[in-house]
């Protein structure tokens, strides 16, 4: 049984990709896996945020290394996006208003976070002579 509806859930998928893409566009997993490194992700500097009502944060890194860091923002209406659009997420208001979050302070937090390693990742490319592209 659950075979069956992990299939029906799959199917679904590939149908909702036809619908909006039209036929023949399907996502390549494993070309992305091998590419990008699946669990093993191939890079460094990046940053990971979720919210915690963000039905993708399961495909997302959520353990934090130095390189690697990663963040969930907890706070009701958390969901994808909230680190830039903050919560509820507001189409006319693309710049997001954390304030509209039942708890601001949560994404406020997360965002100095980022600011943070931006900031020293940035100064660590200034003082060395290699490049950091």
């Amino acid at each position: 049984m659950a075979v069956q509806n992990g299939f029906s859930c799959y199917r679904y998928h590939l149908d909702l990709c036809k619908n909006v893409f039209g036929d023949g566009v399907f996502p390549d997993v494993i070309a992305t896996n091998i590419y990008y490194g699946g669990t093993k992700i191939a890079g460094s500097k990046i940053i990971f945020t979720n919210g915690s009502q963000d039905p993708w944060r399961h495909a997302s890194k959520q353990t934090s290394s130095p390189d690697l860091p990663s963040y969930t923002i907890t706070c009701h209406n958390c969901g994808h996006g909230v680190d830039i659009r903050g919560c509820p997420q507001d189409p006319f208001n693309l710049e997001g208003d954390e304030k509209k979050c039942n708890l601001p302070d949560a994404v406020h937090k997360v965002r100095q976070k980022i600011i943070e390693h931006m900031d020293l990742w940035l100064s660590e490319c200034q003082d060395t002579s290699r490049s950091c592209i």
